[in-house]
């Protein structure tokens, strides 16, 4: 590997971090989101953040500041969940925020059912958790661009997001899980079939809640025409923020 290419894969601002001890964050209108998806729930926005002080990033067990790019997630560039962080708390909705944070860039659906080889990430993180006191509050999933592209059906991104969902009910979870509308990236246009999938998946009775729809956010807000720029970030904390103070705590 040239030194160019050395230089760009390491991630300097993981080395960059403020660990809390756990035990110091009060459980008190405290929320604990597991965060999870491909790159755009992860960090390949293209300018980093370091969110207010309230605001957390849990991995492998430990507590830290949350800084961009957030531990546990794929990708070295910025994240959409310290600005929902900050914008969480500056609004009051919650005191604190604690993100766990496991997106993995470019993943279909199945990698992440049960069967999957990254469904570990999922069961891992409730784990840990769980292991260090706390109870997750909410489940945000933000993933579909690349079952666009390989043409998934409507009826298969249904059945492993179920698959997934029941696996994560059984571990003791019951928190409400957010599905954002999402399918775009680069020369795919929104896809119909997954909006769809998505779309059918909402059902309150179950727990399952309607996310932002990111597809809104064109070219002008996606710095490689996929992935979001400093606007895209904030626009989509924006509609983050907006799915979650419509349903009711």
């Amino acid at each position: 590997m040239q030194l160019r290419q050395l230089l760009s894969s390491i991630n300097w601002g993981r080395w960059l971090r403020t660990e809390i001890d756990c035990r110091s964050i009060p459980r008190d209108r405290l929320m604990v989101a597991l965060a999870f998806g491909q790159s755009n729930s992860a960090n390949f926005g293209n300018q980093r953040l370091t969110a207010q002080p309230m605001v957390y990033n849990f991995h492998a067990g430990k507590c830290y500041r949350a800084v961009d790019p957030l531990l546990g997630a794929d990708g070295n560039g910025g994240s959409v969940w310290t600005r929902l962080g900050n914008k969480i708390v500056q609004q009051g909705w919650f005191d604190r925020v604690l993100f766990t944070s496991i997106g993995v860039g470019g993943t279909e659906i199945q990698r992440w059912a049960p069967e999957g080889d990254l469904h570990p990430r999922i069961t891992t993180a409730i784990q840990q958790l769980k292991a260090a006191g706390f109870n997750i509050t909410h489940l945000l999933w933000h993933q579909g661009e690349t079952d666009a592209a390989i043409g998934t059906s409507q009826e298969q991104y249904q059945h492993h997001f179920t698959a997934m969902l029941e696996s994560i009910r059984a571990a003791g979870v019951q928190a409400p899980i957010y599905v954002s509308v999402v399918s775009r990236c680069g020369d795919l246009l929104p896809q119909p079939t997954i909006q769809a999938a998505q779309r059918a998946l909402v059902d309150p009775i179950q727990g399952i809640f309607p996310g932002p729809n990111t597809d809104e956010l064109g070219d002008a807000d996606r710095y490689d025409r996929c992935h979001f720029s400093a606007s895209g970030l904030n626009k989509a904390a924006d509609l983050w923020f907006k799915a979650l103070i419509s349903q009711p705590q």
